[in-house]
């Protein structure tokens, strides 16, 4: 992988621990992150009409389902949960489960990397969970952890709808489908939407372009290793959050990390 792909995996990640920042600092989080899907429909609407991606609308629907799920389950998890504990279960979470899928679900045999991998990704995970319980994130715990299965599950299946349409024109449609399902679980309303606009319109912009750069590092670098050193993004949110890191969460992160590299390279 270039230099140059990598400062822009690297550049990505750090925005994407920036607006997970932000949306667990703000008041409402689901209003938000909802607003936030608004933003990317409209930012890439115009994809929609060059490339119309309707041929795979089963697609879309379901994509767009789990995306909501995702958007309610990391939103529910900010809520009742700390950003040092929620967000790398959320994140690190995902490699794990798009692992167990391929092993228990395609048949597909582990080489002894991933064996490797799966297990310093569950060790890291039950670190960081042991971290949560002491501090009463029981709840944003759980959240977390279903959010990672929702992450793996819209992962595997926009990856078949990019390779049939345009990926943006594919992604503005599914976002849409995303924002409505999340308003309508958690019961947003429009006065709730218009309050969090602002905060909105700033996570929808720095998640948008943190996508943006990892399309523009796919084009300088494998996908698979791009996609791999996204992880990164867990130890740059720790960051975000010196006091609230210790040291058992420090390597439970790390081994997170260490262990989504060695499932995804």
């Amino acid at each position: 992988m270039t230099v140059s792909a990598v400062v822009l995996v690297l550049a990505s990640s750090l925005l994407h621990a920036l607006w997970n920042a932000r949306t667990h600092a703000g008041d409402d989080p689901r209003a938000v992150l909802a607003g936030s899907y608004v933003v990317a429909g409209v930012l890439f609407s115009p994809w929609v009409v060059m490339d119309p991606p309707w041929s795979v609308w089963p697609i879309i629907l379901v994509s767009g389902v789990i995306h909501g799920l995702y958007l309610w389950g990391l939103s529910g998890a900010y809520q009742s949960g700390t950003l040092a504990s929620t967000y790398p279960v959320a994140r690190g979470s995902a490699p794990l489960f798009v692992a167990v899928f391929g092993v228990w679900v395609l048949d597909q045999t582990p080489n002894v990397r991933t064996l490797c991998g799966v297990a310093g990704v569950a060790i890291g995970l039950l670190l960081i969970g042991n971290v949560a319980l002491g501090r009463g994130d029981r709840r944003g715990l759980l959240l977390a952890v279903m959010t990672g299965c929702f992450i793996a599950g819209y992962t595997v299946i926009d990856a078949r709808g990019a390779e049939e349409v345009g990926g943006l024109g594919f992604f503005a449609a599914v976002a849409v489908v995303g924002a409505v399902v999340v308003v309508a679980l958690g019961r947003v309303s429009p006065r709730r939407l218009l309050t969090s606009r602002r905060e909105a319109v700033a996570v929808g912009l720095a998640a948008n372009s943190s996508y943006g750069l990892i399309l523009l590092a796919y084009t300088r670098g494998a996908a698979a290793n791009v996609a791999t050193l996204r992880v990164t993004s867990i130890l740059f949110g720790l960051a975000l959050v010196p006091t609230a890191v210790t040291r058992r969460l420090a390597a439970g992160a790390l081994l997170v990390v260490v262990g989504s590299l060695l499932v995804s390279w």
